[in-house]
C-alpha cells in the first residue's frame, strides 16, 4: 500500500478489493418463486396468492436493484484503480523532486558560502538558486495536480454513493413478510435465505467502507 511520502496525502483513498467483493455479493443470482400450485383453490388460496404475488414483485425489484448496484460498484472499482495508479505516479514524481530539491538546497547553501569570494562563485550560486526554484515550481505543479485528482475522486465517490442509495430497494418486502402466517413466513424465509436480497442494503455501506 502506497504511503504517499512524496505527496504528503492520499489523493484517491479507497479499497478496490472491498468494492469488488461488494459487487460480487450484489451480483449473486437468486430464484424468483413461481405461483402456488394451481390445484389449491378457495378463499385461503386466493388470499395467499395475492400476498405471494406482492412478494414476487418485491423480490423482482430487489433483484433488479442488486444487479444495478453491482454495475455501479464495478464501475467504481475500475475508476478507483485508475485514480490510484495516477496518484501513485504523481507520488513517485513528487518523491523524486523532493530528493532533488533537498540536494539543490544543499547546493544553494554551499555556493552561497562561497559567493562573496569570486565572480565565478557568485554565478554558481545564482545557478544553484535558479535550479532550486525550478524544482520547487515543478513540485508545486505535481502537488496541484494531485489535489485535482483528489477533488475529482471525491466528487465521483459522492456520485457513486448517491447512485447506490437510489438503487436500494424499499423495505416493503419486510412489512409484507411480517403479515404472513407462520407457514408462509417460513416459506418466505427459505426463499430469502442466503444469499439474502436484503444484503443490497449494505451496498452503500460497503462502498463507504471501500473508500477507506
Amino acid at each position: 500500500m502506497t504511503d504517499y511520502r512524496g505527496l504528503g496525502f492520499d489523493p484517491a483513498p479507497g479499497n478496490a478489493g472491498a468494492v469488488a467483493a461488494a459487487s460480487e455479493r450484489c451480483a449473486v443470482a437468486f430464484t424468483i418463486p413461481g405461483a402456488p400450485p394451481g390445484e389449491w383453490t378457495g378463499a385461503a388460496a386466493d388470499g395467499f396468492t395475492t400476498r405471494w404475488e406482492a412478494v414476487v414483485s418485491e423480490l423482482t425489484a430487489v433483484r433488479r436493484a442488486m444487479r444495478a448496484a453491482a454495475e455501479v460498484l464495478d464501475g467504481w472499482a475500475t475508476a478507483l484503480l485508475g485514480n490510484q495508479r495516477r496518484a501513485e505516479e504523481l507520488d513517485r514524481r513528487a518523491l523524486g523532486l523532493r530528493r532533488a530539491l533537498a540536494d539543490a538546497a544543499d547546493e544553494v547553501d554551499r555556493t552561497g558560502a562561497m559567493a562573496a569570494f569570486t565572480a565565478a562563485d557568485g554565478e554558481a550560486h545564482e545557478r544553484a538558486v535558479t535550479r532550486h526554484d525550478e524544482l520547487r515550481r515543478q513540485l508545486d505543479e505535481v502537488l496541484e495536480e494531485a489535489r485535482l485528482v483528489e477533488r475529482d475522486h471525491r466528487a465521483e465517490a459522492r456520485r457513486v454513493a448517491e447512485r447506490l442509495r437510489a438503487e436500494e430497494p424499499s423495505t416493503a418486502i419486510a412489512d409484507t413478510l411480517a403479515g404472513f402466517s407462520s407457514i408462509a413466513a417460513e416459506l418466505a424465509s427459505v426463499l430469502l435465505g442466503p444469499p439474502r436480497p436484503a444484503s443490497t442494503r449494505g451496498a452503500a455501506a460497503a462502498f463507504r467502507a471501500g473508500l477507506g
